[in-house]
């Protein structure tokens, strides 16, 4: 079995990448993909014996883009890049950029909790955070400073945090669809839409839409109980959002993959506890192969 979504503490998650790479041995996974929000400093750690190991345990280099196209109207919508180069100058330098715009957007987040009433300075928040600061650093500093009304980061998610909540900043500029799709490419990696169910649009519209743009697969195993129990979806509920994201790739022709989404201690969910097929990543990898041999011509 992989996992071809998690986190580290490059982002939002809680590992180390010798911290993530030892707990998927430990649970006996075969691959597990590094996919942190809008950065590759994990990635870039990941050794050359990591990378060319075919057993018991492959690290694949990747990345999670947030996509905020105004033109399309799709905002918050994440892209994975699996099998990037995560050394590719054009993705570093767009990420250099995009790292101030998620700065900005956090920093807009503690203005609005201020205006909410909740004592928070952006300078308490980043001190959480070992890398870029996600929104799970704010919600820890929710919980510190007001446990009572924030027992759990997911809390601070469904009352203040999430899409749509009092205290969510949109950005101002981010990566269009086809801007995220292309940087994929350009780094040598597939382009993956994550968890199609989350975001609140037609999924079958947006995978037509991203497939326009290029993208070559989408997630068609999520563990939507664990990543949204707001939504109240439950073991039933998920294997029908996962066998209709399984027709969306069929239709569009869209290779499929998935993961748990693994953030560590910031979720309360174990790696290994939410896996995917292996044949998965075999079908990846032809595809991938299949690109290069086209170029190559």
């Amino acid at each position: 079995m992989i996992d071809l979504h998690t986190h580290t503490s490059a982002s939002d998650g809680t590992f180390s990448l010798g911290e993530l790479a030892s707990e998927a041995a430990r649970v006996g996974l075969r691959a597990v993909a590094v996919t942190d929000h809008d950065t590759v400093a994990c990635a870039k750690r990941i050794s050359a014996k990591m990378l060319a190991a075919k057993g018991p345990l492959r690290i694949i280099p990747g990345i999670e883009l947030s996509v905020f196209d105004h033109g399309l109207g799709y905002l918050d919508i994440h892209i994975l890049g699996l099998f990037i180069d995560p050394n590719d100058k054009p993705l570093s330098s767009r990420l250099r950029s995009l790292a101030k715009e998620r700065e900005d957007q956090k920093k807009a987040t503690v203005r609005k909790l201020k205006e909410l009433g909740y004592s928070i300075s952006f300078k308490e928040v980043k001190a959480k955070a070992a890398g870029s600061v996600g929104r799970p650093h704010i919600a820890k500093e929710l919980m510190e400073k007001y446990p009572l009304v924030f027992p759990t980061i997911q809390s601070a998610f469904e009352k203040l945090l999430g899409n749509g909540r009092p205290a969510y900043a949109e950005r101002e500029a981010g990566f269009s669809l086809k801007e995220a799709v292309d940087l994929i490419h350009g780094a040598g990696g597939l382009a993956i839409l994550a968890h199609p169910f989350m975001y609140g649009y037609d999924p079958r519209k947006l995978a037509r839409d991203f497939k326009s743009c290029g993208g070559d697969g989408i997630e068609t195993y999520y563990d939507y109980v664990m990543n949204r129990p707001e939504n109240r979806v439950d073991l039933k509920g998920n294997a029908e959002l996962q066998a209709k994201a399984r027709s969306i790739a069929s239709e569009f022709g869209l290779l499929e993959s998935g993961g748990s989404d693994f953030h560590g201690k910031n979720k309360s969910q174990s790696l290994g506890d939410y896996t995917v097929p292996d044949d998965i990543l075999d079908k990846m990898e032809a595809a991938l192969g299949k690109r290069r041999e086209t170029i190559g011509r």
